[in-house]
């Protein structure tokens, strides 16, 4: 942290040659300024961590210099310079978020101890991420998960492109909001598009909206999804569905960026940083012909590869009992993990979607039944089967908790019904599972509580 760029405001000649000089002596490179606007400038470019400001600027109220700062980036840590006849407006600065106050006069050991401590801020929150298998909203601990979260943030204070890398259902959005994360950029705009279902000219209206790839600047004031991303970042999923002219047009608009190092909306908001996604190796792409060659070696600079379920081993475990305490907690149910066959089954399932299908199969559990451990009668039929280890341990597939043969007798009871008859059977079995609860029987069925009270008020 301490090669990270800090910014310092003075408008005092001497005292700003005497700050930077002890600052770039102890290692740090530093950003200068000498007015509140042009402060503000140099941090939307440079996205500083730290800020050392006097409060009395001779162009803008330091506070409110202060609060927008916080708004652009409320992670940053702002350390103000003041005088002992200025405590009260020190004090104001804290609650507009500043991180600390230095009061005039002070020694130089006082400014790097404070500075030393607002960088030392951000790496304790990436080690406790670390350290708890819970970065961002990606949890693992394993060494390909430890692998990736290191990989995010040695690339999060670049501005260049990223492609992220993995099968479907892998959580590459995620990885993409890790990313945008961890420079403490939450309250910038992040933006996810997808145009795969899209007619390519709906593509080139909801991406592009009013933006003109002659200059840059809106048109009109339709606002699409590179335009709103401004300031922040624009997640495209699945970048090479994108049609061959929307691909075309968005390497007109990247490298015109590249070409003139940035560009700004008339708020001041930087081009957005682009970040895709793709399931498929992307020089597989290029050979393929699925994305443009000028759009490649405009997006291609940075990569990130984020690991399929069953490569992490036994990770699987820890990732499935974490989902399981957050969805039990909302849920207001009282799990705490995985029965030893459960977590058998769960080692060599091959998950073909990944992190959404366990996701998915962990919330269909918990809401549909209440108890302490999740145990193989609750797995859905036919999962037993599709595991190797339940083979490798001996497990009985014939067992009728693994098999469609436990509910023959059920379905041979529901032969000469007519169909809603069935159905209707079924929603009130389904409810009276529940307690009785119509919205607890319509969200395990998938309907709107609404539409079960129609059917049911026909019979």
């Amino acid at each position: 942290m301490k090669k990270q760029k800090l910014l310092l405001i003075e408008d005092t000649p001497t005292l700003q040659m005497i700050y930077q000089a002890n600052l770039a002596n102890a290692g740090y490179v530093v950003d200068v300024a000498s007015t509140g606007r042009e402060g503000l400038d140099l941090f939307r470019a440079n996205n500083n961590y730290v800020v050392i400001m006097d409060l009395f600027l001779p162009d803008m109220d330091g506070v409110a210099v202060i609060r927008k700062f916080m708004h652009n980036n409320p992670q940053s840590k702002i350390i103000v310079i003041t005088s002992n006849g200025s405590v009260n407006r020190a004090v104001e600065a804290m609650r507009a978020g500043a991180f600390d106050f230095l009061l005039k006069p002070f020694s130089d050991e006082r400014l790097l101890a404070t500075v030393a401590s607002a960088l030392a801020s951000f790496e304790s929150k990436a080690e406790v991420n670390l350290a708890t298998g819970n970065f961002y909203d990606i949890i693992g601990r394993g060494p390909l998960m430890q692998d990736m979260y290191r990989k995010i943030m040695r690339i999060a204070p670049s501005t260049a492109p990223v492609f992220v890398i993995g099968e479907r259902g892998v959580g590459k959005e995620a990885c993409a909001n890790a990313i945008h994360n961890h420079l403490g950029t939450e309250a910038r705009p992040f933006i996810s598009y997808s145009g795969g279902d899209l007619s390519p000219a709906v593509q080139d209206e909801t991406l592009f909206g009013g933006l003109d790839d002659l200059d840059l600047e809106l048109t009109n004031d339709e606002k699409g999804a590179l335009q709103k991303a401004y300031g922040g970042t624009l997640y495209i999923s699945e970048v090479s569905e994108l049609d061959p002219f929307v691909q075309s047009k968005l390497a007109v608009f990247l490298r015109k960026v590249s070409q003139n190092n940035q560009y700004f909306d008339n708020a001041g908001n930087h081009f957005p940083r682009i970040i895709c996604s793709t399931s498929t190796d992307p020089y597989v792409l290029l050979e393929t012909r699925k994305i443009r060659e000028d759009l490649f070696y405009q997006l291609h600079i940075l990569t990130i590869n984020v690991p399929a379920l069953r490569d992490i081993g036994d990770d699987i475990i820890f990732v499935a009992e974490e989902m399981l305490k957050r969805l039990s907690k909302s849920e207001q149910k009282t799990y705490v993990g995985l029965s030893t066959e459960v977590a058998d089954l769960f080692l060599s399932h091959s998950w073909p979607r990944n992190i959404n299908q366990l996701r998915n199969l962990i919330h269909k559990i918990v809401a549909s039944y209440d108890a302490s451990l999740v145990d193989i009668d609750m797995l859905p039929i036919g999962f037993a089967s599709d595991s190797k280890r339940a083979i490798d341990i001996g497990m009985d597939l014939d067992d009728e908790r693994f098999t469609v043969k436990r509910n023959t007798i059920a379905i041979q009871q529901l032969v000469g019904l007519q169909l809603d008859e069935v159905e209707r059977e079924f929603i009130d079995a389904t409810i009276h599972a529940h307690g009785g609860s119509i919205p607890k029987a319509a969200e395990i069925l998938g309907l709107a509580p609404s539409t079960i009270y129609r059917k049911r008020s026909k019979s």
